[in-house]
């Protein structure tokens, strides 16, 4: 017991022999960012004083502010050894893990600190950021509502229980959160994202917009507010509305080629086709994209110009990984480039390697794919002469089971009637 004591006297005594007024100078040269003349003093410090563990914890400090992770790492352990209990040592040394991409081991850190003080902030909120990284986002709202019990004023708290909430797709909760975490700062640009998000997932898009245009107001210079304007208008079919969203936004940086992208196929959509062009340019400029190529080409042959669209359309099915959808949508489109330059023969070629293409979609299959054959009987039948090469393709539409495609089939069937008694009085049958 009388040893215990010495010890508790001898650890008093070097802490005091330190003087409040050494320690105070180096705090400020932490403080000031003068992590050199920190790290000497901090040296000499424990040089005198070898048994003190604040000083090896500011030692870790000083290395981690100079991104000396492993000499961080040292030092906090030192401090440790000296005095195991001690929360915040306990917290910094998660911290430094972190540094050091040892995630688990802080995460075991953080949640041995949290057992003995469910209300330690720096140490819970990095806890719940890890477990939101872990896809663990109960555990991640139980600490966060916890802290937040502690300190309701906190609108980072809720903010990030909104988000939880988010993840677990409870857009109930979410809202209730967010609406608080606005409530506690009307500037949480975040929390104003994260509602707004919430109200997109309900298609309660005037709502959503509402948010994202309140920290528009805080924050005029956040292009992913501009661009999330834009992206709303686009999900409601409101292209005039978004262009000048995206064009705010692509003032902020002309250089990103998602915005110009984003604005040329806006122009595309409601025929601005100059426009269109221009910016769906400037971004073939900035990268290689397979959109780009396609509303290039789609532009291309709205303006007849019929050379350029295939152009476009080769460069997009380079680019095409294996989707036969987009694929066979992007042949469609050269085939009719090449029908209106009157080379039949190819747009028939491109057609033909459209129908051997496995589709997905249920009755549009057939609905596509009958479509395209017509187009084949047609170019046959009209453009090439050969009603026995039309008749052919028309008996290859087939009768689909639902009503919206048998306008086909009863067609091609009239025209192989028609076909079969013209042929028939020109004696070819």
């Amino acid at each position: 017991m009388k040893k215990a004591v010495f010890l508790l006297y001898v650890f008093l005594l070097s802490i005091n022999s330190i003087g409040q007024n050494n320690l105070d100078e180096l705090k400020f040269l932490i403080l000031s960012s003068k992590y050199s003349e920190a790290l000497d003093t901090c040296n000499s410090f424990i040089s005198n004083n070898p048994n003190n563990p604040e000083l090896y914890y500011y030692q870790a400090l000083i290395n981690k502010l100079s991104f000396r992770y492993s000499e961080a790492d040292i030092s906090i352990k030192n401090a440790l050894v000296l005095d195991s209990a001690n929360i915040n040592y306990l917290a910094e040394y998660g911290f430094i893990l972190l540094k050091r991409d040892k995630e688990r081991e802080a995460q075991k850190v953080f949640e041995k600190i949290i057992e003995k003080n469910s209300y330690h902030i720096s140490s819970g909120i990095s806890l719940s950021n890890i477990y939101l990284k872990q896809k663990q986002y109960e555990k991640a709202k139980n600490i966060l509502l916890n802290l937040y019990s502690n300190d309701t004023t906190n609108g980072y708290f809720a903010r990030n229980m909104g988000l939880c909430s988010i993840k677990l797709k409870d857009s109930k909760n979410a809202i209730k959160w967010l609406k608080r975490a606005i409530e506690l700062d009307s500037t949480d640009i975040k929390a104003y994202e994260y509602i707004s998000l919430v109200y997109t997932s309900k298609k309660e898009f005037d709502l959503a917009l509402e948010n994202l245009e309140k920290a528009n107001r805080f924050d005029p210079q956040n292009i992913d507010l501009y661009i999330n304007i834009g992206d709303i208008n686009v999900m409601r079919n409101h292209n005039y509305k978004a262009i000048p969203a995206y064009l705010k936004a692509y003032e902020l940086d002309k250089g990103d080629y998602v915005i110009s992208k984003n604005i040329g196929i806006c122009y595309f959509k409601v025929k601005k086709l100059k426009k269109a062009k221009y910016y769906l340019d400037i971004a073939n400029s900035l990268t290689v994209d397979l959109q780009v190529y396609k509303h290039l080409g789609n532009i291309h042959m709205e303006l007849n110009q019929s050379d350029s669209s295939i152009f476009y359309y080769n460069k997009a099915l380079k680019l095409l990984k294996p989707d036969n959808n987009l694929i066979f949508e992007i042949l469609v489109d050269k085939a009719e480039s090449y029908y209106a330059l009157n080379n039949f023969e190819e747009a028939i070629e491109v057609y033909e390697k459209a129908l051997e293409l496995d589709l997905s979609g249920d009755f549009w299959i057939s609905y596509k794919k009958n479509k395209i054959i017509i187009d084949i009987a047609a170019i046959y039948q009209d453009k090439l002469g050969d009603k026995l090469k039309a008749i052919e393709y028309y008996e290859k539409v087939i009768e689909p089971e639902i009503a919206i495609n048998k306008n086909y089939y009863t067609y091609a069937q009239q025209q192989i009637t028609k076909l079969k008694e013209e042929l028939f009085f020109e004696g070819k049958l």
